[in-house]
C-alpha cells in the first residue's frame, strides 16, 4: 500500500507542476506549443522513477523557463478572448519545445503582428500580440495527459518482453495517441502493443493478484500456471474461464443455500437466478410426434420424422407416442437415440400392449427435472393382447408440471360414443403425479398439470362419402392456405368433439393443413384400394392443454410486449409454432403426425424430488456406437450369428 501512495504523490508533483506551467504559458502565447517526447512517457511501475529523464528533453524544459522567465517579466500582457474547443477528434496533441522566432517578428515591435511572442531586443522585454485559438484545448489535454499517467502506475503489469531494467506501459484509453511513428505500437522483444491492448480490455481488474500492481509483475510460482512471464492479464483469463465453464460457487454461498430441501428463491437450484441461466428467455421448444406402425419395423432413415426439415433448432424436449409398435422396443428407441444424436437423451420410456410412449430431453436439462412417472390404461381388460388405450409420462421441468400422453381409441366409423368413453376412462383412470405435491388435487389428471400434451390414433373419422374426400383430396394442393378455412373440418367429429365439451375439455388443437393421414396401401401414397374401401380421414392427431398463468408472471420475451406497452394479461404459457405430418414414410398405413410448440417455464422449489441426471444409458451407447459406425449405415436390422 506504501508503494500506492508514494507513486501517486510523486505522480501528483510531477503533473501538477507541468500542467501549471502549460496553463500560465497558454495565457499568454499559443504558438508556443509545448512538445513532449512521444516515447517512455509513463513512469517506471516499479521504481516511480519520472519517464522525462533524457538530456533532449532536459534542454527542451531549460529553454521553456527560460520562455516563463520572459513573460512574467514583461511590462505589459493583454488577455484576448478564447474561442470554444473543438470536437475532440478535432483536437491537435500537446507538443512540447521552444518556439523559433523568425527574423521578421524581432524586427516588428509595433504590436500589430497577428501572433503573440515575447522577445529581447536591445536588452528590453517586448510583447506582440497574439490570437488565441486552442488554450481550451491544450489544458484539457494537459489535465487529460496527467491522470493517465496516475492511473497507469495502478493498471496491471504487461508482459516485461525481455527488457534489461525497464517495462513499456501501454498507452490508456483517456490519454492521447501521441506516437508518432507506426514502430512505436511494436514493444522491444517483438510484443505487440495492439494485443496487449486487447487482453487489457477484456481483463478485470479484480481478478488480477494483488501483488502484481506493487512490483510490476507476477511470480509464475506463485500463480501454479504455466504460461508466459509476467502474464498476469493471462492468469486473469483462465481464471475467468475456469469460472464460466465450471460455474464456480463461492463457498458463503454454498453454506446459504441447500440443493436437496429449499424454498422458492433466487439462490435455489430451481429458482429465477439458475432458469435464467440455463434457459434465458424461460422458454422451451417441445416436439410431440405420433405415428401409428402397423406393426411394422421403422425405416433406416427416420431424418423426415424425427427431424423435419421445417425445425431450424433440434427442440429441447422431444417426445413419440407410437400406437401398434414394432416388437422390438429396444431398436426403436436406438433409433430414435441415433437421429436425435449425443446432445439429447432417453429421459423415460413406458410402454402398454402395442403402446410406447419415449421421453427425450436436453442433456443439460437432466439436473433440473424432478423424477418422472408414468401410468397407463387399457380400455379393453379382458383381451390378452392389449391394443388399445393410454400410456403417460410426467415430470416436472423447473416449477412447470408436464403431461405426456399416447393412446389409441376404439376404431370404425360410427363408435363415436365409444371413443369419447375411452377418452373419459384415461382421464380419471391415470394416476398422475404420485410424488409432486398438487394444491388442489382433480379426479381429472389432465387438471392436475401445467402443460399437457395428448397425441395419438385417436380413430375420429370425417363424416363425408369417400367419393367426396377422394374427388377434394385429387383437386387440393397441401399444405393449405392457413388464412383459408378446412374444407372438410366442420365434418370432422373430433372437432365436433371439441366444440361440444363432450370429450377432451380445455384442449385445443392447431390448424390441419396436411392431407388426411389415414388409410393408405402400406409402401405406397395412395389410399386404401382394398375391398373395404375406407375413406380417407385424420386419425392421428395432436392436442394441447394448458393452465392460464398468474396475472402476477410476466414473460421475459420483450418481443411479446409493445413498445410503451403494459401487459394487459399475461401471455399464453403453450403456443404451437408448426403442425404437420410426413408423406414420405410409407412403411404403415398411416402417416406420422408431428407439432412444434413453445412453452414457458417458470421458476420452481427445491422439495420435488430431482431424477438426479438418471437416464437411460444402454439406449444412449447403443445409439452413439450406431452413429459412429458408419459400415452399419447400410447393414441389415437383423441379427447375424457368427
Amino acid at each position: 500500500m506504501s508503494n500506492y501512495v508514494a507513486g501517486a504523490n510523486n505522480t501528483s508533483a510531477s503533473t501538477g507542476g507541468g500542467a501549471g506551467g502549460q496553463f500560465n504559458l497558454c495565457c499568454s502565447i499559443d504558438e508556443a506549443i509545448v512538445k513532449s517526447p512521444p516515447r517512455n512517457r509513463y513512469s517506471h511501475p516499479a521504481t516511480g522513477s519520472c519517464s522525462a529523464g533524457s538530456d533532449s528533453y532536459d534542454l527542451e524544459m531549460q529553454q521553456r523557463r527560460q520562455q516563463l522567465k520572459l513573460e512574467l517579466t514583461a511590462k505589459t500582457c493583454t488577455s484576448y478572448p478564447i474561442e470554444k474547443s473543438s470536437p475532440l477528434r478535432h483536437r491537435r496533441p500537446l507538443e512540447v519545445g521552444p518556439r523559433v522566432e523568425t527574423p521578421q517578428e524581432e524586427e516588428d515591435v509595433s504590436g500589430r503582428s497577428p501572433k503573440a511572442n515575447v522577445s529581447l531586443v536591445n536588452n528590453r522585454v517586448v510583447t506582440k500580440p497574439i490570437v488565441f485559438r486552442e488554450y481550451q484545448n491544450h489544458t484539457q489535454r494537459a489535465i487529460m495527459s496527467s491522470k493517465s499517467r496516475f492511473k497507469e502506475r495502478f493498471l496491471p503489469p504487461l508482459h516485461r518482453c525481455n527488457m534489461d531494467g525497464y517495462e513499456k506501459m501501454e498507452q490508456h484509453y483517456s490519454s492521447p495517441n501521441i506516437a508518432e511513428k507506426e514502430d512505436d505500437l511494436l514493444l522491444p522483444g517483438g510484443c505487440d502493443s495492439l494485443d496487449q491492448h486487447e487482453s487489457r480490455k477484456s481483463m478485470s481488474f479484480d481478478m488480477v493478484p494483488t501483488g502484481a500492481v506493487g512490483d510490476g509483475g507476477t511470480d509464475e510460482s506463485d500463480a501454479g500456471v504455466k504460461g508466459p512471464p509476467g502474464s498476469a492479464d493471462s492468469l486473469a483469463r483462465q481464471a475467468l474461464m475456469a469460472a464460466h465453464v465450471l460455474n464456480l460457487i463461492p463457498a458463503e454461498k454454498a453454506r446459504q443455500r441447500n440443493f436437496l430441501h429449499g424454498r422458492l428463491g433466487s439462490t435455489s437450484l430451481l429458482g429465477a437466478t439458475e432458469l435464467d441461466k440455463i434457459l434465458p428467455t424461460r422458454e422451451v421448444t417441445i416436439f410431440i410426434g405420433t405415428w401409428n406402425m402397423n406393426g411394422q419395423s421403422p425405416p433406416r432413415q427416420m431424418n423426415d420424422f424425427v427431424l423435419p426439415t421445417a425445425l431450424e433448432h433440434v427442440p429441447d424436449i422431444i417426445v413419440f407416442g407410437t400406437q401398434e409398435s414394432c416388437s422390438e422396443r429396444f431398436e426403436w428407441e436406438v433409433t430414435l437415440q441415433e437421429t436425435l444424436g449425443p446432445s439429447h437423451i432417453l429421459l423415460h420410456s413406458t410402454s402398454l400392449g402395442t403402446l410406447h410412449l419415449a421421453a427425450f430431453i436436453r442433456r443439460d436439462l437432466i439436473w433440473f427435472c424432478s423424477e418422472p412417472e408414468d401410468a397407463c390404461l387399457s380400455v379393453r381388460p379382458g383381451t390378452a393382447f392389449r391394443t388399445k388405450g393410454a400410456v403417460a409420462i410426467s415430470f416436472c421441468l423447473f416449477g412447470t408440471s408436464f403431461l405426456f400422453v399416447t393412446s389409441h381409441l376404439t376404431a370404425h366409423q360410427q363408435k363415436v360414443k365409444e371413443r369419447v368413453s375411452d377418452v373419459k376412462k384415461i382421464i380419471h383412470a391415470l394416476d398422475l403425479p404420485r410424488n409432486l405435491t398438487v394444491k388442489h388435487r382433480n379426479k381429472d389428471v389432465t387438471q392436475n398439470f401445467d402443460s399437457v400434451y395428448w397425441c395419438g390414433d385417436l380413430n375420429f373419422r370425417l363424416s363425408e362419402p369417400r367419393d367426396k374426400l377422394m374427388q377434394w383430396i385429387e383437386t387440393t394442393q397441401f399444405p393449405l392456405p392457413a388464412h383459408l378455412p378446412h374444407g372438410f373440418m366442420h365434418t370432422d367429429q373430433l372437432t365436433s368433439v371439441l366444440s361440444d365439451g363432450a370429450a377432451f375439455r380445455g384442449f385445443r388443437e392447431a390448424k390441419i393443413t396436411f392431407p388426411p393421414t389415414y388409410k393408405y396401401d402400406p409402401g405406397t401414397q395412395r389410399f386404401d384400394s382394398s375391398s373395404k374401401q375406407r375413406a380417407p380421414a385424420y386419425t392421428d392427431r395432436i392436442l394441447y392443454k394448458f393452465k392460464p398463468l398468474p396475472v402476477t408472471t410476466v414473460h421475459r420475451r420483450g418481443s411479446n410486449l409493445p413498445p410503451g406497452g403494459k401487459i394487459s394479461h399475461p401471455p399464453s404459457p403453450v403456443k404451437c409454432i408448426a403442425y404437420d405430418s410426413v408423406q414420405s414414410i410409407t412403411s404403415s398405413d398411416h402417416k406420422p403426425v408431428w407439432a412444434l410448440f413453445r412453452n414457458i417455464i417458470r421458476p420452481g422449489i427445491d422439495t420435488v424430488p430431482l431424477a438426479a441426471g438418471l437416464f437411460n444409458r444402454e439406449v444412449y451407447l447403443e445409439g452413439m456406437k450406431r452413429r459412429l459406425d458408419n459400415s452399419g449405415a447400410g447393414s441389415s436390422a437383423v441379427c447375424n450369428i457368427q
